[in-house]
């Protein structure tokens, strides 16, 4: 990553701060300069396959959500990365995360999100707060979450040749190109884990409950089906809340892209989710 893209990206009205846990998790809060304390917390997880670090395209992000309610903060887990650092890491860093806010928050006023490897590491966190918690937050918004390592869904095949950042045109996945995507650095966050582990692949965990949810992701995706097999999932419980926006044609992770016309409409749909789990 260029050192461009790892600087504060100022917007007048907004205050952005770098701070630390005690247990040195870093992470950044953004807020809106109202004058007015933050009583809600939107706790973000960037996605970069787990290699990538924290880069200003989250703090672009993450102004407009401050605009949701004048007593709102963005929190985003600026984690550490692989190959130098592996799971437990990650899970580990967020759920330190989480523990600071709940010092100061109810579990009720935190929604959390996350994109690519940002939404595995925050459904992963979701499970994790549930199993050793006993809790879980208000809600939460996941942009085409990487939730399955064993690349089981059918989609990374019907969709290799449509990807426009994953797959090659006109081409077919193959089981050769399989195994060496498999084996490439894309996975190396993993480590000597389990693939189905639910904190490494959590399409695996317990989704029996689960905080209300908004899941957006594009139809030609490989990972489609990563979104698809949880949102499944989810709904096998009619008690759950779950909203899906699988949008025609778009790719992974559009709605970060806010030039795009699919991307705003995804952003005020996740506004909208935010201002209604408050």
């Amino acid at each position: 990553m260029s050192k461009k893209s790892m600087k504060n990206v100022l917007k007048k009205g907004y205050t952005l701060t770098r701070k630390e846990t005690l247990n040195k998790t870093k992470y950044i809060e953004i807020t809106k300069d109202s004058n007015k304390t933050p009583k809600k917390v939107i706790y973000y997880m960037h996605g970069g396959a787990y290699i990538l670090g924290l880069t200003n395209t989250y703090h672009s992000f993450s102004y407009p959500l401050c605009d949701i309610r004048d007593d709102i903060k963005v929190v985003l887990l600026d984690y550490s990365v692989a190959p130098e650092h592996k799971y437990p890491t990650q899970i580990n860093e967020a759920m330190d995360l989480w523990d600071e806010l709940t010092k100061e928050y109810s579990p009720n006023d935190i929604v959390v999100g996350g994109d690519s490897s940002g939404g595995n590491l925050s459904i992963a966190l979701i499970h994790k707060i549930k199993k050793e918690r006993g809790t879980a937050p208000r809600g939460g918004f996941f942009l085409s979450p990487w939730t399955d390592m064993t690349c089981s869904g059918k989609s990374y095949y019907d969709n290799y040749s449509k990807d426009v950042q994953f797959g090659e045109p006109n081409k077919t996945l193959t089981e050769e190109k399989t195994k060496i995507i498999f084996n490439s650095e894309i996975f190396c966050f993993t480590g000597d884990a389990e693939k189905t582990d639910p904190y490494v692949s959590p399409l695996f965990g317990d989704f029996t409950t689960f905080p209300k949810s908004l899941f957006i992701v594009g139809s030609d995706e490989v990972l489609l089906d990563d979104t698809l097999n949880i949102v499944n999932k989810i709904k096998e419980n009619k008690e759950n809340e779950v909203e899906l926006l699988n949008k025609e044609g778009m790719f992974h992770t559009y709605p970060l892209m806010s030039i795009m016309p699919e991307a705003r409409e995804a952003c005020k749909k996740i506004r909208e989710f935010i201002a209604n789990c408050f």
